[in-house]
């Protein structure tokens, strides 16, 4: 009987933070190459936001080749970040899609009985009627929405059914970002179709739910300190975040690049 993978939360973070440090400014360089074209991308008339969902994913793919390429203990060159991979953006998008609609209706489920527990109709009514006589510019507008939102917490802390219907959503959101903190590498690296990808991960973590969920907190940790030292601070700390999180996933899932990310295709 095969033995279960288990997660070392303190080796994944020194094998993430060493693979970053084998190329750090092709990490950090590709980092702010792509936020920027992101941002250009969204100013571009009509098409903006599908540009910039497209240079969102060859960047997410870029970072992951590269750092794979770094765990793997040879350094990645800026060209094994930019190199364009038709099929890998494919397969990151369309599994992130599919995950998303699959929680779609339950996220619409849990607003639309915690607006209802907060009787948050009865409070939006008014404004809405506001918004429809006059000039969105007005003042008063703004102070309606504010009295409203105002309003609506004061409903939502009265109401026990709306503050436990967000507490669950919250609870339920957690679960799935654990399980599903992989689902970059797994779509990558070993090319399952989309409902096999998010199984993939569920099974795997769901023995592991507590290391993952500690390496998580780890890793906003990391983030924030990355916040505070501004935005150099930032652009190097995702990166790393993302290299020990590729560290976590070699422990728990393989070292294998079944789908050949690796290879010029």
């Amino acid at each position: 009987m095969t033995s279960r993978a288990e997660l070392s939360v303190g080796t994944a973070i020194q094998e993430g933070w060493r693979a970053f440090r084998l190329a750090p400014w092709a990490f950090v360089g590709f980092v702010l190459l792509s936020t920027l074209l992101a941002q250009l991308a969204n100013v571009i008339p009509l098409l903006g936001a599908l540009v910039a969902t497209l240079v969102n994913l060859w960047g997410g793919v870029g970072l992951i080749r590269g750092s794979w390429i770094a765990l793997g203990g040879t350094a990645p060159r800026f060209e094994d970040f930019t190199r364009w991979n038709g099929a890998a953006v494919w397969r990151l998008f369309s599994r992130q899609l599919v995950l998303g609609l699959l929680l779609l209706p339950i996220a619409l489920l849990v607003i639309v009985v915690a607006l209802n527990a907060a009787d948050a109709w009865t409070v939006f009514a008014p404004l809405m009627n506001l918004a429809l006589t006059v000039d969105p510019s007005d003042p008063q507008l703004a102070d309606a929405g504010s009295a409203a939102a105002l309003e609506l917490a004061l409903n939502f802390s009265h109401s026990p059914l709306a503050l436990l219907t967000v507490a669950m959503g919250w609870l339920f959101a957690t679960y799935i970002q654990v399980n599903q903190s992989f689902l970059g590498f797994i779509a990558l690296l070993e090319g399952r179709n989309p409902i096999a990808t998010i199984r993939r991960g569920i099974t795997v973590v769901q023995g592991q739910w507590w290391q993952v969920f500690g390496l998580l907190i780890l890793q906003v940790l990391i983030l924030m300190l990355g916040v505070l030292a501004c935005v150099v601070g930032l652009v190097a700390a995702a990166p790393v975040c993302l290299c020990i999180t590729g560290a976590a996933y070699r422990q728990l899932f393989g070292q294998d690049d079944a789908a050949g990310l690796l290879k010029n295709q």
